[in-house]
């Protein structure tokens, strides 16, 4: 009995001494941004938990920009499935924009409505990537009579609802976004890090 706390007292000391290094993994390292530096947002695949089978965020017939480039950063992307590629969003740092319109689609012909239709049928969600930080839509639920502020990853391709009371559901896309980024700036270095978004 005696000889535990001897060999606990041995352990911590040992370990205490011990040198701890850290490093970033390759395209995961924090980035640091001057005031309107751009950082362009990357689409990644569609997913849903409904089907659990992705696609590209451009089998879809969004806006594109010309060239689509593919954009894996590291092997966690590439093991998880990820299909990241470049978008036409391109957010400046530290500068408030109030809609913004990055393109137009004059109308959806009945085969691309028909292909968003079954998106929003079995509930798919896009992914899109700032800075290596998944997009999150802001969910509040209520826990014990306290509202609790949590986030889903990505956002619905759009949703169904009825126009009137009682009448048929027609489908909608989600066709305006609104990026929320947080950001910590060094106050000595004024360079700016994305810590939210």
């Amino acid at each position: 009995m005696m000889r535990a706390p001897s060999t606990l007292v041995f352990l911590c000391s040992t370990l205490l001494g011990v040198q701890v290094q850290g490093f970033y993994l390759p395209g995961v390292a924090p980035q640091d941004y001057a005031r309107d530096d751009t950082v362009n947002l990357k689409v990644n695949k569609l997913s849903s938990t409904k089907t659990q089978l992705p696609y590209d965020y451009y089998s879809l017939p969004y806006c594109r920009p010309d060239p689509i480039v593919k954009s894996a950063e590291n092997l966690g992307e590439v093991l998880r499935g990820d299909r990241i590629e470049n978008s036409l969003y391109h957010i400046e740092i530290r500068l408030d924009e109030q809609c913004k319109v990055v393109c137009k689609i004059d109308a959806l012909t009945a085969f691309q409505a028909k292909h968003f239709n079954s998106k929003i049928d079995d509930e798919y969600r896009v992914n899109m990537i700032l800075d290596n930080l998944p997009v999150g839509m802001v969910k509040i639920r209520e826990e014990n009579g306290l509202p609790i502020k949590t986030y889903e990853r990505g956002y619905p391709v759009g949703f169904k609802a009825a126009i009137e009371e009682g009448g048929e559901q027609k489908h909608f896309l989600h066709n305006h976004l609104r990026f929320t980024i947080l950001y910590h700036k060094d106050i000595e270095t004024d360079l700016a890090r994305i810590v939210g978004f």
